[in-house]
């Protein structure tokens, strides 16, 4: 799958600590190598939206993405308590 990344989801990864850090890039490496929505794991789709999806990392933080046919958009991460005010 072909992976972007949007300004925001920069900006939050930069904000966050170390360990919350390494769980995000263990799902990015993970959703590189799928070949398709299933094989990524964590992963649901929010109710009323057809392409925003959430990863839980880290037990407390969530990315927030966009995936439409094999185009992976980044767009967040925030502390589950705030995340769903910002996304989508």
């Amino acid at each position: 799958m072909e992976l972007k990344y949007k300004g925001s989801f920069k900006q939050d990864l930069e904000k966050c600590n170390r360990t919350v850090t390494e769980e995000v890039f263990k799902s990015v490496i993970e959703i590189k190598k799928a070949t398709s929505i299933n094989q990524i794991q964590n992963l649901k789709k929010l109710t009323r939206y057809k392409t925003f999806y959430r990863i839980k990392v880290a037990n407390t933080y969530r990315m927030g993405l966009i995936i439409k046919k094999d185009t992976v958009w980044l767009v967040c991460l925030g502390h589950r308590s705030n995340f769903y005010k910002d996304f989508p």
